[in-house]
C-alpha cells in the first residue's frame, strides 16, 4: 500500500468512528441496535427506590431537583398504582400482610390500613369508606386511581397523567442527613432550642417542711387553667408524672416495629403504641396514631415545656409535606425525650431533643389537660 492509500485509509476510519459514536449509542453510552426503542422515562419501584441526593449546602433534599413516577397501570379493568411503589416512593414505612391482604402505610406509626377487596380503610384510627376496594394482585395491593385523592390529598402533592402519577417534591423538606450531624455545643442556644417551663412548680422545692401547705397552694394557683385565655396555662392531666417517666424507662431497649400491635401480644412498640402503653397505665386513654393523639390536650410552646408534655414532630421526605405529625415522644425534662423509633437507634431510647434534627421537624407540645 501507498502512502497516499494509507491516508485514505485512515480518513474513512476516522470518518466512520465519528458517525458511530455521534449515531449509534444512547445516552447511557450502550449501543442501541436498529429499530430498538429509546428507554422509557425513570419510575420508582419497590424493587428500586429511587436514593435522595441532597443540594449541598442546603439543608434541602432535592435528588436532582425533579419529580418522581409512578405508574397508573391497568390492571382487571382498573386504572391503579401500587401501594408498596406509592409508600416507597414517599419514604414512608409500610407493612404487608399476604395472608390478610393488608397493607398499613405511614411514618413512625400505620396511619393507613388498607384490606384487598375492602371498601374500608382506616385512616388515622378513623374508618374511610372508599369508592373502590383496593385489591391483590400478585404480592401487591393494587389502588384504584379513583380512591387515591380521597386517601392521601393532605400527605402529598401529585398531578395526574396519561399513564403515570406525578409526584411533586416538597421545597420545604429538611434533609435527613441532619439526623446524622454532630452534636451541638452543650448550652448553644437557639430560636429553635426547647426549654423547661421556669414557673413549673414542680421545680420549687419548698424551703423546709413547714411551708408545703404554702408550696402546695402555689402548684395549684399555677396549674389553674380558664378555658377561652390566651394566658393560661393548661391544667395537666391528674396522673404522676414521675411514675411515668420510671415507667417508660423500664422498656428502654425494646424494639420497634412499624404496626406493631398491642405490646402485651407483640412485645414490641411503634412511636404511638408506645405513648399509649404508657398513658394508658396511669388509667389515661389515647388514640392509637400520633396524628390522633396531637389532637388531645392544650399547645404550648417549645420553650415552656414540662415533664409528660407530648412532643410531635413530622418525618422528613422530599414528597411529604413538614405540616403533618409523623412522630411522637414523651417529655422527660432537661431536654431529654424518651420515644420509640427506629432512629437514631433501634427501639425504645432516651434522646437529646436539643439537635438540629429534632429543632427543625418539631410541630408541636401538648399538654394533657382536665377535660
Amino acid at each position: 500500500m501507498t502512502k497516499r492509500q494509507r491516508k485514505v485509509a485512515l480518513t474513512v476510519i476516522a470518518v466512520t468512528l465519528m458517525t458511530t459514536t455521534a449515531c449509534g449509542m444512547n445516552n447511557g453510552g450502550m449501543k442501541r441496535q436498529a429499530g430498538e426503542a429509546r428507554p422509557s422515562p425513570e419510575v420508582a419501584t419497590p424493587s428500586a427506590p429511587q436514593t435522595p441526593r441532597a443540594l449541598s449546602g442546603s439543608g434541602v433534599n432535592m435528588l436532582n431537583a425533579g419529580e418522581a413516577k409512578i405508574p397508573i397501570m391497568m390492571v382487571e379493568g382498573k386504572r391503579v398504582i401500587s401501594g408498596q411503589t406509592f409508600a416507597d416512593t414517599l419514604e414512608f414505612q409500610w407493612d404487608w400482610d399476604p395472608a390478610t391482604g393488608t397493607l398499613r402505610i405511614g411514618d413512625n406509626d400505620a396511619v393507613y390500613e388498607l384490606k384487598g377487596g375492602s371498601t374500608q380503610a382506616v385512616v388515622e384510627g378513623n374508618a374511610l369508606t372508599m369508592a373502590e376496594a383496593p385489591f391483590v394482585s400478585g404480592d401487591t395491593l393494587q389502588i384504584p386511581l379513583s380512591v387515591v385523592e380521597d386517601l392521601f390529598r393532605d400527605v402529598v402533592s401529585y398531578e395526574v397523567r396519561d399513564n403515570e402519577l406525578a409526584i411533586k417534591p416538597n421545597p420545604n423538606a429538611v434533609d435527613k442527613a441532619i439526623l446524622n450531624l454532630p452534636p451541638e455545643p452543650e448550652g448553644q442556644e437557639d430560636e429553635w432550642s426547647f426549654a423547661d417551663d421556669p414557673n413549673d412548680p414542680k421545680k420549687k422545692k419548698p424551703a423546709s417542711a413547714g411551708n408545703i401547705s404554702s408550696f402546695t397552694r402555689e402548684a395549684l394557683e399555677a396549674a389553674v387553667s380558664v378555658r377561652g385565655r390566651g394566658d393560661a396555662i393548661p391544667v395537666q392531666v391528674d396522673i404522676n408524672t414521675d411514675n411515668l417517666i420510671s415507667t417508660g424507662k423500664r422498656y428502654l431497649g425494646v424494639k420497634y416495629k412499624f404496626g406493631t400491635g398491642p405490646y402485651p401480644q407483640t412485645g414490641k412498640f411503634d412511636c404511638s403504641t408506645f405513648t399509649q402503653y404508657l398513658f394508658g397505665k396511669e388509667d389515661v386513654e389515647l388514640p392509637r396514631t400520633a396524628r390522633a393523639q396531637a389532637q388531645k390536650g392544650q399547645s404550648v410552646s417549645r420553650k415552656m415545656l414540662r415533664e409528660g408534655d407530648l412532643m410531635f414532630f413530622y418525618v422528613p421526605g422530599r414528597f411529604k409535606t413538614d405540616k403533618i405529625v409523623g412522630h411522637v415522644g414523651i417529655y422527660m425534662g432537661n431536654n431529654q425525650m424518651i420515644h420509640a423509633s427506629p432512629k437514631p437507634k433501634d427501639g425504645v431510647q432516651i434522646t437529646n431533643i436539643n439537635q438540629p434534627y429534632w429543632k427543625k421537624t418539631f410541630l408541636s407540645a401538648k399538654r394533657l389537660d382536665m377535660e
